[in-house]
């Protein structure tokens, strides 16, 4: 019976630890973050303080994918790449590009390197919030619904 007990303990002990250590590590954002796109709709900088609305915004889109890919439509150009989730931490790394010129008035470079200096996420009104590292500023984004 002791022994029956202690091995009942065991088995039930591991499942806990099992389902805790499952629920660390990298977690997924909640709600309909993956697997979505997101169409840039305004910037926040910090040094000098100022808001900007992107014109033409569905020039300027995020997917994320559900195996930690994404793409990444920036005007004239298509960006491929990866990334991570920790908490609300959001790491973005850019891979192949296109590099094609877009015109004078693009914000293709400028999307693509405030991509590159996200620090953190967070869902705001609907909206993807995306943090600049050394507090800079942000993007926001809308969901983009396709039919």
């Amino acid at each position: 019976m002791f022994q029956s007990k202690s091995f009942s303990t065991i088995i039930i002990s591991s499942l806990i630890l099992i389902t805790i250590l499952s629920a660390c590590g990298t977690q997924q954002p909640a709600g309909d973050f993956i697997d979505s796109t997101w169409q840039w709709a305004s910037l926040f900088e910090n040094e000098p303080a100022s808001q900007s609305v992107v014109p033409n915004p569905e020039n300027y889109t995020l997917t994320l994918n559900n195996d930690g890919s994404m793409n990444i439509q920036a005007d004239c150009n298509m960006v491929s790449g990866s990334y991570s989730v920790d908490g609300n931490s959001f790491t973005l790394v850019l891979g192949p590009s296109t590099m094609a010129f877009c015109g004078e008035e693009s914000l293709d470079l400028m999307f693509n390197e405030l991509l590159s200096k996200v620090e953190n996420y967070t869902i705001e009104n609907d909206q993807l919030v995306l943090n600049l590292k050394n507090d800079a500023g942000k993007m926001t984004f809308k969901k983009l619904y396709i039919d």
